[in-house]
């Protein structure tokens, strides 16, 4: 294709919406995923700075790993950037005393972002389980939408310890509900 046309540029066949994107991912299985360890070649840079809001350094991370859906490589996840170390989880949870952390998951199709999604790591990094809406302090059940339990349970046997991802959720207070996610 020439530039001189003016024609728009697209990758892929056509644009793919949300929907359709995160059924093949939640759709999957880990066999279907080629795993990508360090460098991911995607860095992010925070500013370190002091009380006077004078840069003292500027610190490098990256994702821990990478995933290409090998049936569609067009199709690619990110994850491990930890966005918040020490996230408290409500008070009331099973997990509420032991660390947790948030945990960025990128969604890219064609290379472009199309999706970003926090999820939670809890009992000292032992399980991978998604981070609701809405988490209200307390014992109710937490409702969580399918896919969004179905995208955090793939990361999980991906990339996540050896646990039981369903006994956790569970044990979270975390109940499926059959919500539009995302």
């Amino acid at each position: 294709m020439s530039l001189a046309d003016n024609s728009p540029m697209s990758l892929g066949d056509a644009p793919m919406p949300i929907g359709k994107y995160m059924d093949i991912v939640t759709g999957s299985e880990p066999e279907d995923w080629a795993m990508i360890h360090r460098p991911t070649l995607r860095h992010r840079f925070t500013e370190m700075r002091d009380e006077k809001d004078r840069l003292m350094r500027l610190t490098i991370d990256e994702p821990m790993v990478a995933f290409a859906y090998k049936p569609n490589i067009e199709i690619s996840l990110l994850f491990g950037l930890v966005q918040d170390a020490f996230h408290a989880l409500p008070a009331g949870n099973a997990f509420a005393e032991e660390n947790a952390r948030t945990m960025l998951l990128d969604c890219f199709h064609c290379g472009q972002l199309v999706h970003r999604e926090m999820l939670l790591k809890i009992d000292r990094q032992r399980c991978i389980l998604p981070l609701p809406d809405n988490w209200e302090p307390g014992p109710q059940p937490v409702p969580v939408p399918r896919r969004q339990h179905d995208l955090a349970r793939l990361i999980h046997l991906l990339a996540g310890p050896f646990s039981d991802f369903d006994d956790y959720f569970k044990r979270a207070g975390m109940v499926l509900t059959d919500r539009v996610w995302p």
